[in-house]
């Protein structure tokens, strides 16, 4: 059992975390509407979910699931009255149910947990319009190819094999399926965010927002843009182009560093060098521009179970490519196939290199300057897409600054390979 002192302080917390849910609730509440719990009722309903638990620790085990039911009860009896009247909704209900849950769990010594989920409940209580607004610009067969990855890869991962195949013995069919999941959700994350704003913030913003879901997506999209805008607007959309560009470096570290933190620690300096460059010229142009020109980019569903599987593929064929080259040719094979691999993606070479560095297969220096060399590549495949797509007016801006990230990342990428 606790200290009284430590019961004094997980009360105090208890108190907090349904003080701050109920001054959201007061705050969010319409004034027409009636009011089941508010900044008062939440810090007790906490605090009964806390002492309920504290004396089921101690033996009488039925207090708990009885003070429950009867904060239930409560919530219950208040939906049914605010039901005969035009409001219908039911959060607060639930949300109390919840609060009191958060009060028992706080009561075994799950005071972390519990305050995590205090702020994350206010945090998507407080989203109410957002959330509205997501949901309504989410269309159905975007969810329903979400919800098909989702089954598929609960149902599907279990039963797939936790060992290698293969000649090398790289190919673990669990691992690729769990590192497409790792991709897509990333992946995924940019494309909400997209489809929440509705990429059209500004170019500057759909840069930032298609180099979370797609570089090089973001970079065809813009630039064809470009081509049907007015000339006076292509610094503009260079500079959407170059924030996209530059956010691929930070993508890829973080995909290197999650996979093989050590790995990531080494990569960081180096691929600063071309990242910071693309900040700078990225700030460079954010003070040449003068229009206020939008952008709608279109971008796919990364769920989408096509294009999982697509990429799943990839991921094993370079990952497989990536280690018989370095088995008949060293290092050299490996370069040869990670700057091929990057002339479409650098996420399947960044995850396979990674994955092969901390399984001891290639050196930290060998797999960092491969994930360079794939950068320096995808960036001379970038330019090149702004440079024909773009038109003449984006040629003179995109031109020099595509060929000095070109440049850098590949200096990068040389000096990494001869440490």
């Amino acid at each position: 059992m606790p200290t009284i002192l430590q019961i004094a302080y997980n009360g105090a917390m208890v108190l907090l975390m349904g003080l701050l849910i109920g001054l959201e609730r007061e705050h969010s509440q319409p004034e027409d509407e009636p009011l089941f719990a508010g900044v008062r009722t939440f810090p007790l309903i906490t605090l009964i979910g806390f002492m309920s638990g504290l004396v089921a620790r101690v033996g009488s085990v039925w207090v708990l699931p009885v003070a429950l039911a009867g904060v239930g009860a409560m919530a219950v009896a208040s939906y049914t009255v605010k039901a005969r009247g035009p409001h219908r909704g039911a959060t607060t209900e639930f949300v109390a149910l919840l609060a009191f849950v958060l009060g028992a769990l706080t009561a075994f010594e799950y005071l972390i947990p519990a305050a995590i989920f205090a702020v994350v409940t206010t945090l998507i209580l407080s989203m109410k319009a957002p959330l509205h607004q997501l949901a309504e610009r989410i269309q159905k067969d975007e969810l329903f190819a979400i919800l098909k990855f989702g089954i598929v890869t609960v149902i599907v991962l279990p039963l797939l094999p936790n060992r290698a195949f293969g000649p090398f013995e790289v190919l673990n069919p669990r691992l690729i399926w769990w590192l497409v999941v790792l991709i897509s959700a990333i992946s995924m994350v940019g494309y909400v965010l997209m489809r929440f704003w509705g990429a059209r913030q500004g170019i500057a913003v759909t840069g930032f927002l298609g180099g979370l879901a797609s570089s090089t997506a973001a970079t065809f999209g813009l630039a064809r843009k470009a081509r049907d805008a007015e000339a006076s607007t292509a610094h503009y959309f260079a500079l959407g182009i170059v924030i996209a560009s530059t956010i691929m470096f930070a993508r890829v570290l973080f995909l290197a560093s999650l996979i093989y933190p050590a790995l990531g620690w080494s990569l960081a300096l180096p691929i600063a060098v071309p990242a910071i460059l693309g900040v700078v010229l990225g700030l460079v142009l954010w003070r040449k521009k003068e229009s206020k020109t939008e952008a709608k980019l279109e971008v796919k569903n990364p769920m989408e179970l096509g294009q999982a599987l697509q990429f799943g593929l990839l991921f094993a064929v370079v990952l497989f490519g990536a280690r018989a080259a370095h088995f008949y040719f060293g290092s050299a094979g490996v370069y040869v196939a990670s700057a091929l691999a990057g002339l479409t993606d650098v996420d399947a070479i960044t995850v396979s290199a990674a994955r092969l560095a901390m399984d001891h297969v290639l050196s930290p220096s060998t797999a960092n300057a491969a994930i360079l060399l794939a950068c320096a590549a995808n960036t001379l495949v970038k330019g090149g897409i702004a440079l024909v797509i773009g038109g003449r007016p984006l040629r003179p801006i995109i031109g020099p600054i595509f060929l000095a990230l070109f440049l850098v990342s590949l200096a990068a990428c040389l000096v990494v390979a001869m440490l």
